[in-house]
């Protein structure tokens, strides 16, 4: 199969010809919904599959009826952002499905590791996010067992390097949260052209916020589901019930500017080069 062309033919079902993996809380959710609504396009509802990088051992059978709603659609995707910061996600998916396209979504690292804190919080942590960073700065990292560091999940350079060298740099498309939120019409329009299908279409829910910050009602029920993987062992579908069940609207506060400033110049040379391989103006990250 070429590249942006249909999505390969296996038997007993069929794979993803694109992947969005990545980054978290960096607006994959958003972009996801827009592609989900175009006739061209399938995403399974669940979203995020985590099959490379936490269900592999499920094998291709299980893979593949992630899959099996989609019938003539050209572009059949997966939308995981957590396996742009796994190795072994990434070569498995360099063997299962080497000529999928890949899509990437940034985010200024500063808002992205806030973000990410105060998930965070709705499962077991518990530090300020001052203390949670300076531990990471200071070398004195304590985050919770299997849990990325806030800032150097923000480091994303080294990740997309590692992308192009196990795919090529011509199967990646990179795109940013505040382009999206600038000109949503415009960045839909350069993924449609890139995963192969028609780009006039205008999703209903273009520009709509997604995934809006939240509490949980019951701590104790979201690290269960992740600690005893119970979302494995429930019916499909019901995981996903049960999560949004367990959220309640919240707005968490903004960041102390001083801090703010702080981080983003510890991650200004990181930026420099990041704009400089992509080619892109990032200078609405410096602040």
């Amino acid at each position: 199969m070429s590249r942006g062309g249909r999505a390969r033919e296996v038997p007993g079902g069929r794979l993803p010809n694109f992947l969005l993996i990545g980054a978290p809380k960096a607006g994959s959710t958003a972009l996801a919904d827009y592609l989900r609504e175009h006739p061209d396009v399938f995403i399974p509802p669940e979203k995020e599959i985590y099959f490379f990088d936490m269900q592999f051992d499920r094998g291709l059978d299980w893979y593949r009826s992630r899959f099996a709603a989609a019938t003539t659609e050209r572009a059949v995707g997966d939308a995981t952002p957590t396996y742009l910061y796994a190795d072994r996600a990434l070569e498995a998916m360099a063997t299962v499905i080497p000529d999928a396209r890949l899509l990437v979504i940034l985010r200024n690292p500063v808002d992205r590791a806030y973000s990410s804190y105060w998930y965070e919080r709705a499962l077991t942590e518990r530090r300020s996010f001052e203390e949670a960073v300076r531990a990471e700065i200071d070398g004195t990292l304590r985050n919770l067992p299997k849990r990325r560091p806030y800032l150097d999940t923000g480091r994303y350079l080294p990740r997309l390097e590692r992308v192009a060298s196990l795919f090529g740099r011509a199967a990646l498309c990179v795109v940013t949260l505040e382009e999206m939120r600038v000109d949503p019409a415009g960045v839909f329009r350069e993924v449609c052209r890139f995963i192969g299908v028609d780009d006039s279409f205008v999703p209903s829910n273009l520009g709509a916020i997604r995934n809006p910050s939240y509490r949980v009602r019951w701590p104790a029920v979201r690290r269960a589901m992740f600690r005893y993987r119970a979302w494995r062992r429930l019916p499909r579908g019901w995981a996903n019930a049960l999560d949004r069940l367990n959220r309640a609207e919240f707005r968490y506060p903004p960041l102390d500017a001083a801090l703010r400033a702080e981080l983003s110049a510890l991650f200004a040379e990181d930026n420099r080069a990041l704009a400089a391989w992509l080619g892109k103006d990032l200078d609405a990250w410096s602040g």
